[in-house]
């Protein structure tokens, strides 16, 4: 049987706390070993005594309080445990966290409508976490605690690179969400690296496509005429472009005041009107209303009456391609570029816009007028050389 080892106070003096007290590892609770420090001896020898006691109490007499079965399960897991360096105790801790956590935790989907009701978010937003819900239904049923990355890496399979970059990001802000409410303990995305996406070129509407769009607005569907301005001239996303108010445009000092509140950002920015755009808006101006008064779906359904009207191919985020590339090969400011498109990074703007369009079809961009419009001669967008 091991001898009770002697737990004595004994002194330090080169450290601020002189006298210490070593707890071996066989007898800690942690099972390493521990020293702790006191200003005073006598301090040392009130803690030594407490841990004899403690060793008399659960030491000579653990065998009478455990019985025999019980003493042959602790002696063979701590015989497993042994090539580990890791204590009874600490897997009993993490055992009862874990059971903890599952007890806590919802499923998969509950989660990701949580999510998604969590705050106010645009319809496209909805969209994306709806999607990726649904696709990913291998986790249906699963635990939030209880999914690792393989299970992720595995979920994914067979995505392409880009659309499994953006389903890592809606799962970041899952697990994120769900680690606050407790849900979860950790993010497993963290451990997920993005996938690398092979280098390409934006597509881009040809100054006649770009016409051919407006010029059926004005002949079969005026009501879209303000949103297709705002989006081929201005470069407003569609989300903002649905909820733009007509009291956001200044059509006599030239800008359109894009609030913080109904940006994809969250942050506000000016935009310049140019002269074609000012001339699409004038004759539709309104003190206030919004620029589309209906909903998503009505503008889908009337941008796709259009459609067979002018037949041209659709490419998403096309308008706000065509004004970036198009402003960019007229003006050549980047930076400015960056203000009126909301974007933090100058180069990587610079890398998707520049050279995309050549300044004399910039040149015929900017002079895409409406039919019933007097001819502007004089153009000049700030920022041109």
């Amino acid at each position: 049987m091991p001898r009770t080892p002697a737990i004595q106070p004994s002194k330090d003096a080169k450290r601020n706390k002189p006298w210490r007290v070593d707890i071996p590892a066989r007898v800690s609770p942690t099972g390493k070993r521990q020293r702790f420090f006191f200003e005073t001896k006598a301090d040392a020898q009130v803690y030594a005594e407490k841990q004899r006691i403690r060793l008399q109490n659960f030491g000579s007499q653990g065998a009478s309080i455990l019985p025999p079965a019980q003493q042959e399960q602790a002696a063979n897991a701590l015989a497993l445990l042994q090539p580990y360096g890791i204590s009874l105790n600490e897997i009993v801790r993490d055992w009862i966290s874990r059971k903890k956590a599952s007890e806590a935790s919802i499923t998969y989907e509950a989660a990701m409508d949580a999510f998604m009701d969590w705050r106010k978010r645009s319809a496209s937003y909805q969209r994306s976490i709806r999607q990726t819900r649904n696709r990913l239904a291998s986790l249906h049923g699963r635990l939030l605690n209880e999914i690792t990355p393989e299970c992720l890496t595995k979920a994914m399979d067979g995505m392409t690179p880009s659309v499994r970059n953006f389903t890592i990001r809606i799962l970041g802000g899952l697990f994120n969400f769900g680690i606050k409410r407790g849900f979860c303990s950790d993010n497993p995305v963290r451990r997920l690296d993005l996938s690398q996406r092979d280098p390409f070129e934006i597509e881009l509407y040809t100054v006649e496509e770009v016409a051919a769009i407006m010029t059926a607005a004005e002949k079969h569907a005026a009501i879209l005429i303000p949103y297709l301005a705002v989006s081929f001239f201005c470069g407003i996303r569609r989300a903002e472009a649905l909820r733009l108010d007509w009291s956001a445009i200044d059509l006599h000092e030239g800008f359109v005041k894009l609030p913080a509140a109904i940006t994809k950002t969250r942050r506000g920015r000016h935009i310049d009107i140019s002269e074609n755009c000012r001339a699409w808006l004038v004759a539709r101006a309104m003190e206030s209303g919004r620029i589309f008064p209906f909903s998503e779906n009505v503008l889908r359904d009337r941008l796709g009456d259009l459609w067979e009207k002018h037949k041209v191919r659709t490419i998403k985020h096309g308008p706000r391609h065509a004004f970036a590339s198009y402003w960019l090969a007229k003006c050549g400011d980047i930076n400015k570029l960056c203000q009126f498109l909301g974007h933090d990074d100058p180069e990587t703007t610079f890398k998707h816009y520049a050279k995309a369009a050549t300044k004399r079809e910039a040149e015929k961009f900017w002079a895409i007028m409406p039919k019933a419009a007097p001819k502007v001669v004089a153009f000049q967008l700030e920022g041109a050389a």
